[in-house]
C-alpha cells in the first residue's frame, strides 16, 4: 500500500475538509470577536473607557494564546479532529455562560476561559492542513480556510451589531438583567453552535496523523527548535505586527465614526465589516498565486498594500476611511494567509516541528492581537486618529521591512 501523500483539489475529502474547516472557522471566530463592533456599547452599559471595553477581546485573545501552547500537545496524543470538534463543543458552553454574566470582572473571566478552549482549531488548522493536502495544493487550501475565518469574524460583528440595532428600532433596553449588548452575544452563540454541529459532521478523519507521546523534555526541545530558525521567527513577527495592526484598528474604528461628523449608528458601522471576505479573497487569491511562483515572492506586496490602507484611514472623508479598512483588511489577510502557510512548511522542512512552529506562529499572533489590540485605543484616547495611525503605520512599516529581509533568506523548500 502507497503512502498517503494528500488529498488533490476537487477530491471529495478535499471538499468535506475545506467545509468543515469553514465552519469551524466561522465558529471560532464568531465567538472570538463578536464583542468588537459593540464595543462602544460597553463602555455605555458599564461606564468604562474604550480601552477597558477592548478587554473584551484583549482577554479573549490572549486566553487563546495560552491555550495554543497547550493545543500541539493535545492534538499530537488524540489527533488533529477529535481537538477541533470538542474545542468547539466545549467554547459554545462556555459562550452560554459568559452571554448571560452582568459582572464586568467576570464576563472577562468568562471570556478569557472561552478563549482558552478556542485554541484547537487555530492551533492545528495549518498543521492539519499539511497532513491531509497533496503539497500541490496546501497553500490554497490553507487561504481557504483563512478566508472560512473572516468569514466567522464578519458574522460575529454583523450579527452583533445588527440585534443591537434590531432591538434599538424595538424600543427594547434589557430582558431580565441582560442588556442589549448581552443579548446580542446571545445571538451569535446560536450562529457559533450550528456551525459547530456542521464541523463536527463534515471533518474527516486524519489519514496523515501519527500520533507522538512526547515527553515535557522532548516537547520544550521541539519548541526550541522551533525558536532558533530566523525564518521562523520573522514570519512569527509578521503575525504578531499584521494582526495587532488589524485588530487595533476595527477596536476602535466604532468610536471614531460615531463621532461628529459621521454620527454612524452601531448597525451601520457594522456594515464596514463586509470588508472583511474581500481581504480575505485577497489572501485566497494570494495563495494560488505563491503556489505557482514561491510564497517569498508573494509576501511583500502585504504591507504594501497595508500601507495604502493605513494612509487612506488617516483621511476624512467617510469613502476615503471605507476604501483604507478594505486595503488594510487586503493586506493584511494577505500576509497572514501566506505566512501561515509559510511556517506550516518552514517548520516541517527547517527544523522538523511543524506543529510547534504553527503554534508558536499562532501564538504570536494573538498575543499581537492582545497587545496593539489595546495599545490602539490608549492611542485613541491620547491623541485621537492620528495617534491610532503611529502605532499601526509602525506595525506595517516593520512588516514591510521582515518582507524584504525574509524574501532575501535561503529557501529549504
Amino acid at each position: 500500500m502507497s503512502e498517503f501523500a494528500g488529498y488533490l483539489k476537487g477530491e471529495p475529502a478535499t471538499r468535506r475538509i475545506e467545509a468543515g474547516l469553514l465552519m469551524a472557522g466561522i465558529a471560532t471566530f464568531v465567538l472570538l470577536y463578536n464583542t468588537q463592533a459593540i464595543l462602544p456599547y460597553f463602555a455605555r452599559d458599564y461606564s468604562i473607557s474604550p480601552a477597558t471595553a477592548a478587554l473584551s477581546v484583549s482577554v479573549a485573545t490572549a486566553g487563546l494564546g495560552i491555550g495554543l501552547i497547550l493545543a500541539v500537545p493535545v492534538s499530537e496524543r488524540i489527533g488533529r479532529v477529535r481537538l477541533i470538534r470538542w474545542s468547539l463543543a466545549l467554547a459554545v458552553v462556555l459562550s452560554i455562560v459568559v452571554s448571560l454574566i452582568p459582572s464586568w470582572p467576570l464576563f472577562l473571566c468568562g471570556r478569557f476561559c472561552m478563549g482558552l478552549v478556542l485554541a484547537g482549531l487555530p492551533g492545528t488548522a495549518a498543521v492539519y492542513l499539511r497532513e491531509e493536502i497533496h503539497p500541490s495544493y496546501a497553500t490554497t487550501a490553507t487561504g481557504q480556510y483563512i478566508f472560512g475565518t473572516t468569514i466567522g469574524g464578519l458574522t460575529g460583528r454583523l450579527v452583533s451589531a445588527g440585534v443591537i440595532e434590531l432591538l434599538g428600532r424595538l424600543g427594547v433596553s434589557h430582558v431580565a438583567w441582560l442588556d442589549t449588548s448581552h443579548l446580542a452575544l446571545a445571538a451569535t452563540v446560536l450562529v457559533s453552535a450550528l456551525c459547530a454541529a456542521g464541523c463536527w459532521i463534515l471533518l474527516p478523519e486524519s489519514r496523515g496523523f501519527t500520533p507522538h507521546r512526547d515527553s515535557v523534555a522532548e516537547l520544550v526541545a521541539k519548541f526550541g527548535r522551533a525558536l532558533r530558525d530566523p525564518v521562523l521567527i520573522g514570519l512569527y513577527l509578521l503575525g504578531a505586527l499584521g494582526m495587532g495592526a488589524f485588530v487595533g484598528t476595527f477596536n476602535v474604528i466604532g468610536f471614531r465614526l460615531e463621532q461628529a461628523p459621521y454620527l454612524l449608528s452601531v448597525g451601520v458601522v457594522g456594515l464596514l465589516y463586509l470588508v472583511y471576505p474581500i481581504g480575505g479573497q485577497a489572501g485566497a487569491f494570494a495563495g494560488r498565486l505563491a503556489d505557482r511562483t514561491s510564497l517569498r515572492s508573494v509576501v511583500v506586496f502585504g504591507p504594501v498594500v497595508a500601507l495604502l490602507g493605513v494612509a487612506a484611514l488617516a483621511m476624512r472623508p467617510l469613502w476615503v476611511i471605507i476604501l483604507g479598512l478594505l486595503l488594510l483588511s487586503t493586506g493584511f489577510f494577505m500576509v497572514h494567509s501566506l505566512a501561515s502557510a509559510w511556517v506550516a512548511q518552514r517548520g516541517a522542512a527547517g527544523a522538523g516541528v511543524p506543529a510547534q512552529a504553527a503554534s508558536l506562529y499562532m501564538l504570536f499572533y494573538y498575543a499581537g492581537s492582545s497587545l496593539a489590540g489595546n495599545v490602539t485605543p490608549r492611542a485613541w484616547e491620547l491623541a485621537s486618529w492620528p495617534g491610532v495611525t503611529w502605532v499601526i503605520g509602525a506595525c506595517m512599516v516593520i512588516c514591510l521591512v521582515i518582507t524584504i529581509m525574509l524574501r532575501r533568506s535561503r529557501s529549504l523548500l
